[in-house]
């Protein structure tokens, strides 16, 4: 079947043949050698990187005899090419897809044509919408990322003042870039809660649109600050706002905390200056590392048929505790970071594949 007839095909039955995927993955014979395919939504930015640096580390663990990986998509933020990208590599063949997910309902239609075509999906970065039935996901809790967050800014504007977190107020300026992506949104609705809760006096102001290019969110931002310079502090989740907020504070001589959610050069170097209060990471090179290892279990072993569920990823908290060693391992992003993420590789690679919770957990909003 074509692409284009598996396209018309589709429209008579998407979320059937959905709700069949993982049926026919479990039926699936075990394999001696399988071929995965990494499918990014970006390779611009390094938590895409790091993603990638992952899954070639859960191969050279397995062994590079049993595991071909390949990693394809496109450079930029662009939907429609990611989708063309994964629908190629159904015609080029491969027996299981791993696809960077970010957008809900973007990747529905081409996920139902790898169902039809018996290909097993396992969705890493954001889960899939709750019309994908017996999805498998893994990934880390953004609510959880956000509390986190919020706790190390809280503690760092306590030392700041030198007084309580009930005893500050002042306004929080909040940017977000992409709207409506669960993946940031949790994020957002987490720090509010969590900095509310301990900062009753806070005021949140609304969210405004940060962009997602570099160079408009450096507009976006800069409007912001100049507005707010006294602000307790500026928040977004998207990776490049972060780093335009982080120039605009540091070229104003502005001294509030601030946090990542990505964990970019320029962030691990500021947070070793001191500029940067932290990083509070997905762990990306973790999720690439366990989507591979867990999708070539499936495969291989014909006693695990392919998981349903959401398989959690522990973040990671990156300081002036650890900020050294993270660097250092950067400078050998495959064992270098092997070794730093070992912990949560270890955590969750001991997790059963039976039983996860349903991936509309993740979907669900605050907890």
């Amino acid at each position: 079947m074509s692409i284009r007839t598996a396209k018309t095909t589709l429209r008579k039955g998407t979320i059937a043949a959905l709700a069949a995927l993982s049926a026919t993955a479990g039926a699936a014979q075990a394999q001696d050698k399988v071929t995965i395919s990494l499918i990014q939504i970006l390779t611009v930015q390094e938590w895409a990187s790091e993603v990638e640096a992952g899954a070639r580390a859960a191969v050279a663990d397995i062994g590079e005899d049993k595991i071909t990986l390949r990693v394809q998509g496109p450079a930029g933020f662009e939907l429609a090419k990611q989708a063309q990208v994964t629908l190629s590599e159904v015609e080029r063949g491969t027996d299981a897809i791993i696809l960077s997910n970010v957008a809900p309902g973007a990747m529905i239609e081409p996920a139902a044509i790898l169902a039809e075509r018996g290909v097993p999906i396992t969705w890493i970065v954001s889960a899939p919408p709750n019309e994908v039935e017996n999805a498998f996901f893994v990934g880390s809790d953004p609510y959880a990322v956000g509390e986190a967050g919020a706790n190390l800014i809280v503690d760092a504007l306590e030392e700041k003042h030198g007084k309580p977190a009930s005893e500050l107020s002042g306004e929080i300026v909040q940017g977000l870039c992409v709207p409506g992506l669960p993946v940031l949104t949790r994020r957002m609705h987490a720090v509010e809660a969590a900095v509310s809760e301990k900062i009753p006096n806070a005021t949140f102001l609304p969210p405004f649109d940060s962009k997602l290019d570099l160079t408009q969110s450096y507009a976006s931002w800069n409007q912001a600050i100049q507005k707010y310079p006294d602000a307790l502090f500026y928040t977004d989740p998207c990776e490049d706002a972060n780093k335009n907020i982080q120039k605009i504070r540091v070229d104003d001589g502005i001294d509030v905390p601030q946090v990542y959610y990505d964990n970019p050069e320029i962030a691990r170097q500021a947070v070793l200056d001191g500029e940067v209060t932290g990083l509070v990471s997905s762990n990306r090179f973790t999720e690439g590392y366990v989507a591979v290892w867990a999708t070539a279990k499936a495969l291989m072993d014909e006693e695990q048929p392919f998981p349903t569920g959401w398989l959690h990823v522990p973040y990671k908290v990156v300081d002036q505790e650890n900020i050294g060693a993270y660097i250092a391992a950067w400078d050998d992003n495959g064992a270098g970071l092997r070794e730093f993420y070992d912990p949560e590789i270890t955590t969750t690679r001991a997790l059963p594949l039976t039983g996860l919770p349903p991936t509309s957990d993740y979907n669900g909003g605050a907890q």
